[in-house]
């Protein structure tokens, strides 16, 4: 019987409230893998369960690219066993990031469905059970690449964004498709994670914005609808990195999660244009801002010299 590695990293769907709080509770979760394994049973195939992170598992608050890395490491080896699907149980918080790593990083003609849930155990409206059986379906739907099961739907992992803190139907897609998977094996980080996270800033730009520029590898604008920025930030910009100071890879972003975006759209507050002044400009196209971050963290694991090497495998530069 073919086998499918069911990943508990814990989140809303295994967590019960002790008297302080929601937090991942290996009661529930032993709950929900048992449901996970009678759906898989049902396809006519088995399920081995692996914990990365304990019987309970993590709030996904406290997910990194660490975890990220241990989670693509155990299907890396589980692939190596030929095994060729993987469903994911992870917290709604950080799934979106999750998934945008993993549709970076797999191996190609593998299948990996990641669901969870909005409501604990006990709820009235505990959404886990469907959503669970949705994603075993979905994997079952003979597609490989990466998703998100989520309400009834299945979201491309490169471009799903959580847009609703409460509501069942928690995501939305930017996009449809999956980048071209990035081989991770060989590749060493010069350091510890936070070495290479410490190399990415995010920068949210707003009418009140004055940001502080600090010396970054990569720099993440998330602009407004169309990666569109102050004219006020592009001067500063300019004058933080002058002709002699080592300039940082920009990623324009938006701040819509929908839509076509183009930072070159419009002269004079496009991101686009500090490509005049000798900056690296990467565009985000349709893909998830949580995708950008992953793939921001990859460029600089792979390649820290040169992150606009892969970068721009993925994004259009200008």
């Amino acid at each position: 019987m073919d086998e499918v590695l069911l990943i508990s990293t814990g989140g809303t769907i295994v967590s019960s409230d002790a008297g302080e709080g929601f937090v991942p509770d290996k009661g529930a979760a032993r709950g929900m893998l048992s449901l996970a394994e009678e759906l898989i049973n049902e396809k006519g195939r088995c399920g081995g369960i692996c914990s990365v992170f304990g019987d309970a598992g993590v709030d996904s608050s406290d997910m990194s690219p660490e975890n990220w890395e241990l989670i693509t490491e155990k299907i890396y080896e589980a692939a190596d066993r030929c095994v060729k699907k993987f469903l994911v149980i992870h917290g709604t918080d950080t799934m979106a990031y999750t998934a945008a790593w993993l549709s970076l990083t797999l191996p190609a003609g593998v299948s990996v469905v990641l669901t969870g849930s909005q409501r604990t155990q006990g709820a009235c409206d505990f959404d886990g059970a469907d959503n669970l059986r949705g994603a075993v379906d979905s994997l079952f739907s003979g597609r490989s690449g990466v998703f998100v099961h989520f309400a009834g739907r299945d979201y491309d992992g490169a471009y799903v964004h959580k847009e609703d803190a409460s509501g069942l139907a928690a995501y939305v897609s930017s996009g449809k498709g999956r980048p071209q998977p990035f081989c991770l094996r060989g590749i060493k980080n010069k350091g510890s994670w936070q070495t290479v996270a410490e190399q990415i800033g995010l920068i949210h730009l707003h009418p009140a914005a004055l940001p502080h520029f600090t010396q970054r590898r990569i720099m993440i604008l998330e602009g407004y609808g169309s990666g569109n920025m102050p004219s006020r930030i592009h001067s500063m910009l300019c004058d933080a990195y002058g002709a002699e100071a080592e300039k940082p890879v920009i990623i324009a972003a938006s701040s819509c999660a929908l839509g076509e975006k183009s930072a070159s759209v419009y002269g004079g507050v496009g991101i686009a244009g500090l490509a005049k002044k000798n900056f690296h400009v990467f565009d985000q196209g349709n893909y998830s801002l949580e995708f950008l971050i992953a793939l921001s963290y990859l460029s600089l694991s792979a390649e820290g010299e040169r992150p606009e090497d892969i970068l721009s495998l993925y994004l259009q530069k200008y």
